[in-house]
């Protein structure tokens, strides 16, 4: 298993000052940034919903999802369809940097950091000694208990 995440693609994109990724077979498109109407009495991390080429689409504000400080939207914003038990959702990043396959193994992510607050989406870390990229967990970005 560890192999198979450590070859295939990767769409890794920018949240305030850090590096973060999923695998390109859960992102199904990049989308520009649109008005978002928003849903009243959702999570405070959940920005509303969009018509996605017919179809209505939730969208989560991930730097509010995982703990990262708002910022205003910028021209680089887009949205990542990703797919998520059968349905799309749309994950809002600050710009997406590339689309790469990493020879890097991914390494676990350290117990320490995975049990505070933003450390429990995370699933691995890529790095080398002058980066790292943080590879999330789509499931627990998306569940909607918290635990």
């Amino acid at each position: 298993m560890t192999e198979k995440i450590a070859s295939e693609e990767k769409v890794i994109f920018i949240l305030g000052s850090e590096k973060f990724a999923l695998s390109t077979e859960q992102v199904k498109s990049i989308e520009e940034m649109q008005d978002i109407i928003p849903v009243p009495l959702a999570p405070p991390y959940v920005s509303g919903l969009i018509n996605l080429r017919g179809a209505i689409v939730a969208v989560v504000d991930l730097r509010q999802r995982i703990g990262l400080s708002e910022v205003e939207n910028g021209r680089d914003m887009v949205i990542l369809i990703v797919e998520h038990n059968g349905e799309e959702v749309g994950l809002i990043v600050d710009r997406v940097q590339s689309v790469e396959s990493s020879g890097m193994q991914p390494q676990q992510v350290p117990e320490a950091v995975a049990k505070n607050k933003s450390g429990r989406f995370y699933q691995s870390v890529l790095g080398t000694k002058d980066e790292k990229i943080v590879i999330l967990n789509l499931d627990k970005i998306l569940a909607l208990e918290e635990k």
